[in-house]
């Protein structure tokens, strides 16, 4: 693994490269509050059949903070990983860098050649839309929590703490699906976030695209349960099957908006990436 800087305009985005140069790229993309490394152990277990590029977004984890942060200004992050990585990726994004790789995929970028969203925050830009989720609420949660830690300043334990001990949709809490290590990637990216990001209105941070035009490169989507906080609701997977057209769509019954973090899940997003990755 290397760890390296990739130049978005004036802006600079730390990333981490994976396996050999000649390798098939994978780029995979973290969401709103997370940070690159939540991705370590899927780039690991990639790395010895293809070239993987974890990526910070601006304002997340090592990267440079941003004036602003438009879903246009992620995807310009993306743009700049897919040309440091020079020819057709196929990228993964969670959530918010799920509806960066939607974006790239509606708009048939030539350095993307598949697309898979992993429960992507597709219609959070239509208030109607983002008020049906459990997000106005935990966004709002969040944003309070970063502030009251950062205002003690409390140590970094107490931030994986409360990670560990936030409750989990299902019953009891974070630490009994999360291992450690996310635990701790999680307590650092939002240590490490600029809190400009919890400002910025979800219409601003994930609107700018046509959320009813068609993919135009081979798309796969992985939906969450709805029941658990998942970001595409049911009647939204209906909207989005009929216009946008993905080449599949997996439903995790039982799975929070995590299925790439959670022992629970990690079985069955291995098998549903590595198919994804093959074609």
């Amino acid at each position: 693994m290397n760890d390296l800087t990739i130049r978005a305009g004036a802006l600079e985005l730390a990333a981490s490269m994976y396996g050999h140069s000649d390798a098939p790229p994978v780029l995979l993309l973290h969401g709103l509050g997370n940070a690159r490394d939540v991705w370590f152990d899927w780039a690991i277990r990639l790395a010895d059949r293809y070239r993987v590029l974890t990526l910070d977004f601006r304002g997340h984890g090592h990267s440079a903070r941003s004036a602003r942060y438009a879903l246009a200004d992620f995807v310009e992050d993306a743009e700049a990983a897919l040309e440091w990585l020079g020819r057709p990726a196929c990228v993964v994004g969670h959530s918010l860098g799920g509806t960066v790789a939607g974006a790239l995929s509606v708009a048939g970028h030539s350095l993307v050649a598949r697309a898979l969203l992993v429960d992507p925050a597709w219609y959070f830009a239509e208030p109607a839309e983002f008020a049906r989720t459990v997000y106005p609420q935990r966004f709002a949660m969040l944003q309070a929590t970063v502030e009251r830690l950062r205002a003690s300043p409390a140590p970094f334990s107490a931030w994986v703490e409360t990670i560990a001990t936030t409750p989990h949709p299902r019953g009891g809490v974070f630490a009994d699906v999360l291992p450690y290590r996310q635990q701790v990637s999680h307590a650092s990216a939002l240590q490490r976030q600029d809190p400009a990001c919890w400002t910025t209105s979800p219409t601003e941070m994930f609107g700018g695209i046509d959320v009813d035009a068609p993919f135009q490169v081979p798309t796969s989507v992985i939906q969450a349960d709805s029941r658990l906080g998942a970001a595409l609701l049911d009647h939204q997977v209906e909207r989005m099957q009929q216009h946008n057209r993905p080449e599949a769509l997996w439903h995790y019954a039982g799975s929070d908006h995590f299925p790439h973090r959670t022992t629970t899940f990690a079985d069955r997003f291995g098998t549903d990436l590595e198919r994804f990755l093959r074609g």
